[in-house]
């Protein structure tokens, strides 16, 4: 039931925030629980390295607004620093939501026992953290982000949107680490790791699509497309 967020191409990360930063493992009898949240801590300051040096950052989030369904005794046998983390991130999405929609702002207080909520039943919907790995100025942009392209996906039609639809970062004077690039799947199955590979390529160092693979070389020296 796992698999990891991050994928690299060259120095360039790509994570898929969502869902899949949640692990899992098995329990007695053929069960499964929560496990934890990515990053753990070691490689959540290796992140922080690669975006304190300057290193290239994409960011998927097609998914980082979507929820697991979680049963009722596979929340009771995960660890409590994921209860309360995943709870944390429930209580927050419920006061964002009730503020959308009534244009106040009104605190959920988080609830690390689910089981203790008359709301909940034998199915628990669950959510990470909102890009709890990255720093608050640059989840803001992701935030920003993210409401933006909602407006752009309500009043265009899907059969003219790109694939990927991309944080335009021009319009900031003085963007927090812009060389963290946000996106958006619009057509996850569209775009394979080859097609990842050549956008990723583009973004980041404005090289035509098609001359993703290995450089021609001439006398030794290899040839940039």
């Amino acid at each position: 039931m796992n698999g990891t967020p991050m994928m690299r191409f060259g120095e360039v990360l790509v994570v898929f925030e969502g869902p899949d930063r949640i692990s899992w493992r098995a329990a007695e009898h053929g069960e499964w629980t929560l496990d934890g949240i990515w990053p753990e801590q070691t490689l959540r300051a290796l992140l922080a390295e690669h975006i304190d040096s300057g290193s290239p950052l994409l960011v998927v989030l097609d998914e980082a607004r979507h929820t697991v369904p979680v049963l009722r005794e596979e929340w009771e046998r995960a660890p409590y620093p994921v209860r309360a983390a995943l709870a944390g991130a429930h209580a927050a999405a419920r006061t964002e939501e009730a503020g959308a929609a009534t244009g106040r702002t009104a605190a959920h207080a988080p609830c690390a026992e689910f089981a203790q909520c008359a709301e909940h039943g034998e199915i628990i919907e669950v959510r990470v953290p909102f890009l709890d790995w990255l720093p608050a100025p640059v989840r803001a942009r992701a935030a920003a982000f993210l409401a933006d392209s909602d407006e752009t996906l309500a009043r265009t039609p899907t059969a003219l949107l790109p694939p990927l639809l991309l944080e335009d970062i021009r319009p900031q004077p003085q963007p927090a680490a812009p060389q963290v690039r946000f996106a958006r799947r619009l057509l996850p199955g569209a775009l394979t790791p080859a097609r990842l590979s050549a956008a990723v390529r583009h973004i980041f160092t404005g090289r035509p699509a098609g001359c993703e693979g290995s450089a021609a070389r001439y006398g030794g020296t290899a040839v940039a497309c």
